[in-house]
C-alpha cells in the first residue's frame, strides 16, 4: 500500500548517512558563493524539494537554516516555505505534534499576508496529517481548500498533488471508485505538465486500488509503468519498491516462480541501499511464497530473517506477521517450545501495535484540540481584528462626515461672508454715489450762488457808480445803505444755504472735527468744508469775496491747528478722510 510504503521508505533514510553527507556538503559549497540571504534560503528549499533529498537525515536541520536565515532577513515568503518544509520533514518522522504547529503557523502568517500558493501547500500539510490520523473529517476539507487555491493560482503541479491527496482519502476510506477517480484526475494532469514525480506516484495509487480490489494483473500493468520512470530516473529505491508490490501481486495470482524472482530482486536492490525495513518486506514475503510452494524450511528462514529485522526495527507489523505464521508452523510440527516462543513475539508485537494506534488515536485527539483551539484563538484575534477595522472604518466615516459638515458649514459661512460683504460693497457703492451725487449738487449749488455772488458784486459795483453820480446827500446816503444791506445780506444768506446742504450731505463732519480739534473757530470749519469739496485756493476767494492770498494764509493756519506738518500730507486729502 502507498502510505506504507512510505512510512518504510522513511525509516531506511537513516542509514544513507554517507549519501546525506555528500549532498549536504555540496550544499554548503554553493551557499558560501551565494551573498544574497534571500536566495540562500531559496536554494536550501530548492535542495529539500527534490526528490532524491525529500527523506535525507538531516532534512530537519537545513529547513531549520533556512527558517533561521529568512527570520533574520525579514524574508516573509522565505520563513512560511521553511516552515511548511519543516513540518513536512516532523511529518516524515511521525512527530505530527511538530508537524501540525509548524503547519498551523505557516497557514495564519500565510492568510495575513495573502500568500495563497503557501496558504494552499499549509493547507496540504495539515490535511495530510489528518489522513495519516484517519480522521478524514478535518483532512478532506484541508484538501479541498488548497485545491480551490491551486485552482485559482492555475498551478497544475499543485492541483495534481491535492487531486492525489483527496483520492488517498477515499481510498482509506474504501470508497475506490471514487478514488480511482481522482487518481486518474491528477494522473491526466502530471502527464500534461509531464512531472515524472507525480506520474509515477499516481500509478503506484492507482496499483494499490487495484490490488484492493484483487486486480493483480490490472495492477501489475501499472506497478511496471512506475518502475519504467524510476529506472529512467535511476532511483534506486523507487525501483526495489515497485518490483516488491509486482512480486506481492504475482504471489496473489499463484504465480509463485515469477514472485520469488520479483522478491530476490527486490532485496538485491535494498541490501545494495542497506535499506533494513524493505529488507524485511521481501524476506517476509519471501517466506509467504516459499510456504505456498510448500518449501517449509526455506519459507521458515525467511520468516525469522524477517522477524529479526523488525525487532531490530521496532516495526511490528512485520514482527506480528513472522512471529504468527511461525508458531503456526511450528504447532503444525508438534514443536510447543517454539510455538509458544513465537506466539509469545506474536502477543508482543500485538500489544506494541495496539498501543500504537492508542497513541496515533491519542495523537490524533490532541492535534485536535490543538488545531481547534488555536483555530478558536485565531478566530477570536480575526473577530478582534475586524471590530477594530470596523470600528476605525466607522470612526473615518464618521469624521469624514463631520468633516464634510464643518466644511459645508464653513463654505456656506463663508457664502454668506460673501454675499454680506458685497451688500456692504453695494450699499458703500451707493452710499458713495448719493454722496458724489450731493457733493456735485452741492458743488453745482456752490457754484450757481459763487454766479449769484458775482451778480450781486456786479450790481453793488453798479450801486457804487450810482451813489457817485448821484445828486443829494440823502440820495447818496440811501443807495450807500442799500447798497451796504445788499452785500450783507446776500453774504449771509449765501453762507447759511452751503452750511445748511454741507450739513444734510456730510453729518457729523464738523463734530468729528471739533471733538479732536476744539479750537478751530466757524471759519475754520468752514474752510474744512470748502476743502473737503474739494475746492480750489481761487474758488474759495471768490465764494468768500476774499483775496486769493488772504485764503492761502487761513490754509495754513488750518494745517498748523490740524498738526499738519511737512508736505507730505495733502490737506484736501487729510479733511476727506474724517
Amino acid at each position: 500500500m502507498t502510505i506504507l510504503l512510505s512510512f518504510l521508505c522513511i525509516i531506511s533514510s537513516q542509514a544513507i548517512t554517507a549519501q546525506d553527507s555528500i549532498k549536504t556538503h555540496r550544499l554548503d559549497s554553493a551557499l558560501r558563493t551565494i551573498k544574497d540571504s534571500d536566495k540562500k534560503v531559496d536554494l536550501i528549499l530548492e535542495f529539500l524539494e527534490k526528490p532524491e533529498n525529500q527523506y535525507l537525515v538531516n532534512a530537519v536541520d537545513l529547513a531549520n537554516r533556512a527558517l533561521v536565515i529568512a527570520q533574520k532577513n525579514n524574508y516573509a515568503s522565505g520563513k512560511i516555505r521553511s516552515m511548511i518544509k519543516l513540518g513536512n520533514s516532523y511529518f516524515r518522522s511521525s512527530d505530527y505534534k511538530k508537524a501540525m504547529e509548524f503547519a498551523q503557523k505557516s497557514k495564519e502568517m500565510s492568510e495575513d499576508l495573502n500568500f495563497d500558493k503557501e496558504l494552499a501547500n499549509s493547507l496540504s500539510l495539515i490535511g495530510t496529517i489528518y489522513s495519516e490520523l484517519d480522521d478524514f473529517d478535518n483532512s478532506s476539507p484541508c484538501f479541498f481548500k488548497s485545491l480551490e487555491l491551486f485552482e485559482k493560482l492555475k498551478d497544475k503541479e499543485g492541483i495534481s498533488h491535492e487531486l492525489g491527496s483527496i483520492g488517498i482519502d477515499f481510498f482509506s476510506l474504501q470508497e475506490y471508485k471514487k478514488a480511482l477517480e481522482y487518481y486518474n484526475k491528477s494522473l491526466s494532469i502530471a502527464l500534461e505538465i509531464n512531472s515524472q514525480s507525480s506520474i509515477k506516484m499516481q500509478y503506484n495509487n492507482i496499483a494499490c486500488v487495484y490490488e484492493c480490489l484483487q486486480k493483480y494483473d490490472t495492477a501489475i500493468v501499472f506497478l511496471r509503468k512506475a518502475l519504467a520512470i524510476n529506472n529512467m530516473l535511476g532511483d534506486k529505491l523507487g525501483q526495489g519498491i515497485n518490483i516488491l508490490n509486482i512480486g506481492y501481486d504475482q504471489m496473489n495470482n499463484g504465480k509463485f516462480d515469477d514472485a520469488l524472482l520479483s522478491f530476490q530482486q527486490s532485496l538485491a536492490l535494498f541490501t545494495g541501499l542497506n535499506n533494513r525495513i524493505h529488507m524485511a518486506e521481501c524476506y517476509i514475503n519471501l517466506g509467504f511464497c516459499y510456504h505456498a510452494s510448500n518449501r517449509l524450511d526455506e519459507s521458515i528462514v525467511n520468516f525469522k530473517k524477517a522477524l529479526t529485522e523488525g525487532q531490530k526495527n521496532e516495526y511490528y507489523r512485520i514482527v506480528a506477521s513472522a512471529a504468527k505464521i511461525l508458531n503456526q508452523i511450528y504447532t503444525g510440527k508438534k514443536d510447543t517450545l517454539n510455538a509458544y516462543k513465537y506466539l509469545v513475539f506474536e502477543k508482543q508485537a500485538g500489544d506494541s501495535l495496539f498501543a500504537s494506534k492508542q497513541q496515533k488515536l491519542l495523537s490524533k485527539f490532541e492535534l485536535q484540540y490543538i488545531y481547534e483551539k488555536k483555530e478558536f484563538e485565531r478566530q477570536q484575534k480575526q473577530k478582534a481584528k475586524n471590530i477594530l477595522i470596523l470600528t476605525l472604518v466607522f470612526c473615518l466615516i464618521a469624521g469624514l462626515i463631520i468633516l464634510g459638515l464643518v466644511f459645508s458649514r464653513l463654505r456656506l459661512k463663508s457664502k454668506l461672508v460673501v454675499i454680506e460683504k458685497e451688500k456692504i460693497e453695494l450699499a458703500k457703492e451707493k452710499l458713495e454715489s448719493e454722496l458724489n451725487i450731493k457733493n456735485k449738487e452741492l458743488t453745482v449749488n456752490l457754484i450757481s450762488l459763487i454766479k449769484k455772488n458775482e451778480m450781486l458784486s456786479d450790481l453793488s459795483s453798479e450801486m457804487v457808480k450810482l451813489e457817485i453820480n448821484a445828486k443829494g446827500k440823502e440820495t447818496k446816503d440811501a443807495i450807500a445803505k442799500i447798497q451796504l444791506g445788499l452785500r450783507n445780506k446776500t453774504d449771509d444768506n449765501l453762507l447759511n444755504e452751503f452750511s445748511q446742504r454741507f450739513q444734510e450731505v456730510h453729518a457729523g463732519f464738523y463734530e468729528k472735527l471739533l471733538s479732536v480739534y476744539p479750537d478751530l473757530t466757524q471759519n475754520d470749519l468752514k474752510l474744512c468744508a470748502f476743502l473737503r469739496l474739494n475746492m480750489s485756493t481761487k474758488d474759495i476767494a471768490e465764494l468768500t469775496r476774499q483775496e486769493l492770498n488772504t485764503v492761502a494764509k487761513a490754509r495754513h493756519r488750518l494745517r498748523k491747528k490740524l498738526e499738519i506738518s511737512g508736505s507730505d500730507t495733502n490737506l484736501v486729502t487729510f479733511l476727506s478722510q474724517i
